[in-house]
């Protein structure tokens, strides 16, 4: 009985462990708990809180490393799911402050500069917009809930110290990686062909009114029109944000898949 209740607390602390190994690795390498307002003590106790209250409903009967070489292994596997996860999805916010930039550009906002709470660097301020703007859809559709299901059911399917070096796995983030160029051009399309037009007509404007400055007058009129046109896009935007964010779910899906 004494042995049986042993084996029992050595499993589930063994569990413990792992699981919050594997939190640990979501909140320090997941784009969007990296940024800087969240700090690392809140992440940690976030990993702590999370494991112990998962745990029981952990099922892994594995033995725990016996050797440095193998537990570096173990912490290698678990460290390459959690990173082609927050590869995915850093595909999508690329594309998404790839469009933000051009379109800033496009309306006259190329200067204004404001701090990338993922990065810590200097991007355009349209772009860090359309990033809180994921950012709120991401956790409004309780895609939050799905990183601690995937985490949960990451045992069942992707055991410690399982490698995913697969051909198919790496051939499909390749070809996610068009996702960059895809969702930038959803965001920049409808603004680039406005913005070309306003610029055919003040060019043509300013080859039969000579007097007037069109340079100057310019600015305000693109910005103004621009910041119209983008409020209009803004209500085509939720269907792409949730598109994409239901591209990353199928990504999940995927990537439990791949460990069959």
């Amino acid at each position: 009985m004494a042995q049986e209740i042993l084996n029992y607390l050595q499993n589930y602390f063994i569990a413990f462990l792992f699981l919050l190994e594997r939190f640990t690795l979501l909140f320090f390498i997941f784009p969007l708990f990296t940024t800087a307002y969240l700090p690392a003590r809140i992440k940690v106790a976030l990993s702590l809180v999370l494991s112990l209250a998962l745990v029981p409903v952990i099922k892994l009967n594995i033995p725990f490393p016996d050797s440095p070489l193998a537990l570096f292994f173990f912490l290698l596997s678990d460290f390459l799911i959690f990173f082609l996860l927050s590869l995915f999805l850093r595909f999508i916010l690329a594309g998404i402050q790839v469009g933000g930039e051009m379109v800033g550009l496009q309306m006259g906002f190329g200067i204004s500069q404001t701090i990338d709470p993922i990065s810590g660097v200097s991007i355009p301020i349209l772009s860090e917009f359309l990033f809180l703007l994921f950012l709120l859809f991401f956790f409004t559709l309780d895609f939050h809930h799905h990183l601690l299901t995937f985490v949960v059911y990451s045992f069942d399917y992707l055991p410690p110290g399982l490698f995913l070096f697969k051909q198919d796995l790496l051939s499909h983030i390749l070809k996610k990686s068009g996702l960059i160029f895809d969702l930038s051009l959803r965001v920049l399309g409808p603004m680039l062909l406005f913005m070309l037009l306003v610029y055919v007509v003040l060019a043509i404007v300013g080859r039969f009114i000579p007097q007037m400055n069109v340079m100057f007058v310019s600015f305000p009129l693109t910005l103004g029109l621009g910041l119209i046109i983008f409020g209009l896009m803004l209500l085509f935007l939720p269907k792409v944000l949730t598109t994409q964010l239901s591209n990353f779910k199928s990504f999940t899906l995927y990537l439990l898949k791949a460990g069959q």
